[in-house]
């Protein structure tokens, strides 16, 4: 658990163990945070907004706490709360489904197990009916398409959608054409997790590897910091070292999904006339497979008129919420502000903020 040092000033209110079954039961953990300021207190009974994260894969619920900081700090008197799910097979909640996840998912943790976490949780008594009533998604990369199925759960079994806007943050648009380039970049993702190391000597010796390896060594310094804080746990294989909570195994199997993952685009397009979505994207093509980018730029442009908005960050990739700048002059950071205010975790708290404060983000696109 992050320190309260690196947690302040959120708080975590609660913590809420729940189990879902899509083929086997396993447990899933969502954390709801809210700012302990006394300034927030002083203004909470004007906040609205309740915020639902759903994080990509390799990246702990944790790594949004300079992202969460940020959006009570651009908007104390609009966000009351914001839950963070954490992937099944991620972090904390990984331990307690070791044994499962070993025998049955070691080698692939399809996207649709956490879609399924997400709608046993909107569809549960976890939310209060204020929050319900006021509840905002944001996803990152595979998340984002995780929350999309969630709710294609939660449409197949008579619900109604919950959120009232949908944020993407570097989630591709594409579909079941898309299945040739994820096969390559899976075969990409093995090759290099194989190479990986597993195990150290101590926190401090784990960091100086994150550090200098992609994508860590381009995240937010304090992103850096909590994940030496949270990461780690006795490597029971060898004594006196220490390993990730997340297994690579458990990375690697939920990369190598088996395309059930690319249905939560074409469900997305039936839904964007009545669920605002706006998209977030990277200008620097980092992660995709080369011949990717133009599916994915022809699809955000035959949507163009649906989406509430679309916002290109310059300067940064894949991960728009925990990038820091590099080398980058005073002027140059200036005018990607004025520009595009997401490329850090501040400038993207702006970003989400602006679209939380602005009632026609919100309201249903005019088709």
């Amino acid at each position: 658990m992050v320190s309260q040092q690196l947690l302040y000033p959120l708080g975590v209110e609660a913590t809420v163990r729940f189990t879902y079954c899509l083929d086997r039961q396993l447990e899933c953990i969502v954390t709801k945070y809210i700012c302990v300021k006394e300034s927030c207190h002083s203004e909470s009974e004007s906040a609205k907004w309740t915020l639902v994260l759903a994080g990509g894969i390799s990246l702990l619920q944790d790594t949004w706490i300079p992202l969460m900081k940020e959006l009570f700090n651009c908007t104390p008197a609009k966000i009351k709360s914001i839950w963070a799910i954490e992937r099944p097979n991620h972090g904390e909640v990984a331990l307690l489904n070791a044994k499962t996840l070993k025998e049955h998912y070691s080698v692939r943790f399809p996207g649709l197990q956490y879609a399924y976490a997400i709608h046993t949780f909107l569809t549960s008594d976890i939310l209060s009916s204020f929050e319900r009533q006021h509840l905002i998604g944001i996803g990152h990369s595979g998340g984002a398409g995780a929350l999309i199925q969630g709710l294609e759960y939660g449409v197949l079994a008579g619900h109604v959608i919950p959120l009232k806007a949908l944020i993407m943050l570097e989630s591709p648009l594409v579909g079941p054409e898309a299945w040739p380039f994820f096969e390559e970049l899976y075969r990409g993702v093995r090759k290099s997790n194989a190479q990986r190391p597993t195990s150290w000597v101590s926190e401090a010796d784990a960091m100086a590897w994150f550090k200098t390896h992609f994508p860590w060594k381009t995240f937010e310094d304090e992103v850096l910091r909590i994940i030496e804080d949270t990461y780690f746990i006795p490597d029971a294989d060898r004594p006196g070292y220490i390993t990730t909570k997340t297994t690579v195994e458990q990375e690697t199997a939920c990369f190598i999904d088996d395309g059930t993952q690319l249905n939560a685009y074409p469900f997305l397009k039936t839904v964007l006339d009545i669920l605002p979505t706006h998209i977030v994207v990277g200008s620097v093509q980092d992660i995709w497979v080369a011949g990717m980018y133009p599916l994915i730029e022809e699809n955000t442009e035959s949507l163009r008129l649906q989406l509430a908005s679309v916002t290109t960050i310059q300067g940064v990739g894949h991960y728009v919420g925990f990038f820091r700048i590099l080398k980058c002059t005073k002027n140059r950071l200036r005018a990607m502000y004025v520009q595009l205010p997401v490329v850090q975790p501040q400038e993207i708290a702006r970003r989400i903020a602006q679209i939380i404060q602005d009632p026609g983000s919100l309201a249903r696109p005019r088709l």
